[in-house]
């Protein structure tokens, strides 16, 4: 236990010092830009800060897709003009955000105890290549649609469940219904589903939040597969826990793994 405990803070102060301070381990931080510095970190390191080269890194989590962007005319203008002509991008991807709905300000009934629920093949349709999504800046505003063209080995979700501005942070309590596995077939073109043995990926790690944005804690359910039993980590505090469960926390990251992966493994 004590080996354990300071393998720990020797890794919370390679962080601080990595990191040049950016993430503390006396203040509590957002898991998802530390999950972006951390594995973008890595990679350069393994790399030798070459970012063309590949690693480990992004062979596991790197995924890619187009981005068609169009830009949307002022009111009452026609959309005329090469600047309003769609645009296509291709670029990798560590991860995919999740944008929730925003939260009702009241409910039909008057009951504000009730939290609002979205399934998550409702979120991932941002992904299809059809839904478009509106992007604003300054002086524009942009319609996007995502094409998503090569599978990670292993998927991960950030939920986007947190908006900031200057004075506060405000946290969406939205529940998102998700099942252990889902197959994303639905969500791509077939020419780049037919490229996999398998399309299905597997929940192997869900980071949840609970309580406010400013003094809620975050908890990680894992699930060790050799043993089939899944567990709730925080901190250096580990129980089991009840696969029913999961689905009822409030998920913020979630990690996948695509179900061919699985399966070689208990081939060899």
């Amino acid at each position: 236990s004590s080996g354990i405990n300071a393998e720990y803070g020797e890794m919370l102060q390679a962080v601080v010092i990595c990191s040049k301070k950016k993430f503390q381990f006396t203040k509590q931080g957002d898991p998802i830009p530390f999950l972006s510095w951390l594995l973008n970190s890595l990679h350069y390191t393994l790399t030798g800060a070459k970012i063309k080269r590949s690693s480990v890194i992004f062979d596991t989590f790197q995924g890619e897709m187009i981005v068609h962007s169009r830009k949307v005319p002022p009111p009452g203008e026609a959309a005329v003009g090469e600047q309003y002509r769609t645009n296509s991008t291709t670029t990798s991807f560590l991860y995919l955000t999740l944008d929730l709905p925003a939260s009702p300000l009241f409910t039909e009934d008057g009951d504000h105890n009730i939290i609002p629920q979205v399934p998550i093949y409702k979120l991932l349709e941002k992904y299809n290549n059809m839904t478009e999504v509106e992007y604003k800046t300054y002086d524009a505003t942009y319609l996007k649609k995502f094409e998503i063209t090569r599978l990670p080995k292993y998927l991960i979700l950030a939920i986007k469940r947190f908006t900031e501005n200057r004075f506060f942070i405000e946290k969406n309590p939205t529940i998102v219904n998700f099942p252990i596995s889902f197959d994303i077939a639905e969500f791509i073109e077939t020419r780049v589903s037919d490229q996999y043995s398998s399309t299905e990926y597997n929940l192997l790690s869900n980071i949840c939040h609970d309580g406010t944005p400013t003094t809620g804690t975050y908890s990680t359910h894992l699930h060790l597969s050799s043993a089939s039993q899944w567990f709730d980590v925080q901190d250096l505090h580990v129980t089991k826990l009840q696969p029913q469960m999961i689905t009822l926390s409030e998920s913020y990251i979630q990690i996948y793994e695509r179900a061919d992966l699985s399966d070689d493994s208990k081939g060899s």
